[in-house]
C-alpha cells in the first residue's frame, strides 16, 4: 500500500479510542489526528534507512524494521521517553502533556504501526514475525498482482481508495460544517470506490495473475542479488546470458497447456480487459517465460534503446513487433516442419508483416489468442489459417 496507511491508522484510532479522544481539548484532538496519521506512515521510514545501505528498498517488508517486535520495542521506548519528559519538564510546562493526552498518544502509536503492518500483509508478503523467516500474506495467495496490469487497477489500490474515502468521511463529519453537498459527495465517493473494489476483484479473479516468485515458500524479488527486481532484469540468473536463451521449452508448453482451459480472460484489443491484464498472444508468451523467472520485457527494452540510440529511462515499445524484430535477428525460422518445436515461439506472417504469434504445443495444437476468443484456449493450425487466410506460420529456433 502507498496512500492508505495514514488514513487507516486515523480511522482505527478514532473508532478504538473514541471515548478517550472526545475528552481531550480541540487542540489536543487535532494533535492526535496528525500523530495518528504519522504513526500509520511511520513504518515505511525504513525505506529511507535502506537508501543508505546496499539493501534494495523493495525488500523493506522482509527486514527487522518491518516487524511487530521492532514496533513493540519502539512503543515501550515511547512510553519511557514520555515518562522522562514528564519528569524533566518544568512544572508549568507539564500540563502540555496531560496524562490523558499521553495515554492516547501511546495507544495511537501502537494502533498506527500495527495497522500498517496488518495492512501490509493483506496483499503483500511480509516478515512481521521476525526473527522467524515466515512470510505472511492474507489475500496475497488469492488476489495476486497481475504482471501486466497497472497498480492503479489492482484490488490493492481499490482497497486504498475505499480506505481514503472512509477517512475523508470521518474528517468531514468531525471537523467541517454540515454542508450537504460535501457530505453527499463523500458518500458518493465511498460508493464509487466500493464498486471499483468489487469490479477490480472480479477482474482479478478472471485473469491470470502472477507477478511474484517463491523459493522454498519465500518470496524472491532479486534472485541474483544485483539490486534489480527480477521482472526488470534481462539476466535474472546473473550469469551473463539473456533470459530468452535459458528457457525450458517443455515447461513453456506445459504451462500454456495448463492455463488454456477456457478460464482466463483474453483480448485482441486495447480495451478494459487488456487494461486489467487479460492475455493477448504476446502476453501469453511473456507470462510463459516469466513463469520461469525469465522476463523478456527488459531484453526488448534494452534492444530498442540500443538499436535506436534512445537515451531515456522511459521507452514506449510495441512489444509484439519488437519481439518479432529481435527474434528475427537472433533466431532462425522453420515453416515446413514444426515437429520437435514444442514450447517454441511461432509467428503468423503475411508478406513478412506480423499478424499474430503464440507458442507451439504439438503438431496441431497452439497457444494463441484469436479475434473471437473470450477465454484462453488452444487452437489448431486450421483454426489459425481460417482466421488469417493467405498467411504462413513460422516457428522460431533460438540457438
Amino acid at each position: 500500500m502507498f496512500i492508505a496507511h495514514g488514513p487507516i491508522s486515523y480511522v482505527l484510532n478514532e473508532v478504538i479510542q473514541k471515548k478517550e479522544i472526545n475528552t481531550l481539548s480541540n487542540q489536543e484532538q487535532l494533535l492526535v489526528m496528525l500523530l495518528s496519521i504519522l504513526f500509520g506512515i511511520f513504518p515505511d521510514i525504513d525505506l529511507a534507512i535502506l537508501s543508505m545501505t546496499n539493501i534494495p528498498s523493495f525488500n523493506h517488508h522482509l527486514i527487522f524494521t518491518h516487524s511487530i517486535l521492532y514496533f513493540v520495542v519502539l512503543w515501550l521506548l515511547l512510553i519511557l521517553i514520555l515518562k522522562i519528559l514528564k519528569r524533566v519538564l518544568r512544572k508549568e510546562k507539564r500540563d502540555i502533556l496531560s496524562d490523558k493526552l499521553v495515554n492516547v498518544i501511546q495507544i495511537s502509536f501502537l494502533i498506527g504501526t500495527l495497522s500498517h503492518l496488518s495492512a501490509d500483509i493483506l496483499f503483500n508478503h511480509s516478515r512481521i514475525l521476525f526473527p522467524l523467516q515466515t512470510q505472511i500474506s492474507i489475500l496475497g495467495g488469492v488476489l495476486k498482482p497481475n504482471y501486466f496490469a497497472s497498480y492503479l487497477l489492482s484490488p490493492i489500490f481499490a482497497t486504498e481508495l475505499v480506505a481514503v474515502s472512509i477517512f475523508l468521511y470521518f474528517i468531514v463529519k468531525k471537523y467541517l460544517k454540515d454542508i450537504k453537498v460535501v457530505k453527499y459527495s463523500i458518500v458518493g465517493f465511498i460508493f464509487l470506490t466500493s464498486i471499483f473494489l468489487i469490479f477490480s476483484i472480479y477482474m482479478n479473479l478472471n485473469t491470470y495473475n502472477k507477478q511474484n516468485h517463491f523459493e522454498n515458500g519465500y518470496k524472491i524479488s532479486d534472485s541474483d542479488y544485483d539490486q534489480i527486481l527480477d521482472r526488470y532484469d534481462p539476466d535474472t540468473n546473473g550469469n551473463g546470458i539473456y533470459n530468452i536463451y535459458e528457457v525450458d521449452k517443455e515447461k513453456i508448453a506445459s504451462f500454456v497447456e495448463s492455463i488454456s482451459l477456457n478460464r482466463y480472460m483474453v483480448t485482441t484489443q486495447k480495451d478494459i480487459k487488456y487494461s486489467f491484464g487479460a492475455f493477448n498472444s504476446y502476453r501469453l508468451i511473456s507470462q510463459a517465460y516469466f513463469e520461469q523467472n525469465l522476463a523478456i520485457e527488459p531484453i526488448l527494452k534494452e534492444y530498442t534503446k540500443t538499436k535506436y540510440n534512445i537515451q531515456k529511462y522511459i521507452v514506449n515499445i510495441s512489444y509484439p513487433t519488437t519481439l518479432y524484430e529481435y527474434i528475427s535477428e537472433i533466431g532462425t525460422f522453420e515453416s515446413e516442419d514444426i515437429d520437435g518445436y514444442r514450447g517454441s515461439i511461432f509467428f503468423v506472417l503475411r508478406e513478412n508483416t506480423l499478424i499474430n504469434m503464440g507458442i507451439v504445443l504439438d503438431n496441431n495444437s497452439f497457444g494463441t489468442v484469436l479475434e473471437d476468443d473470450e477465454r484462453l484456449i488452444t487452437h489448431t493450425i486450421e483454426e489459425i489459417q481460417e482466421e488469417y487466410p493467405n498467411t504462413e506460420l513460422k516457428v522460431v529456433s533460438i540457438p
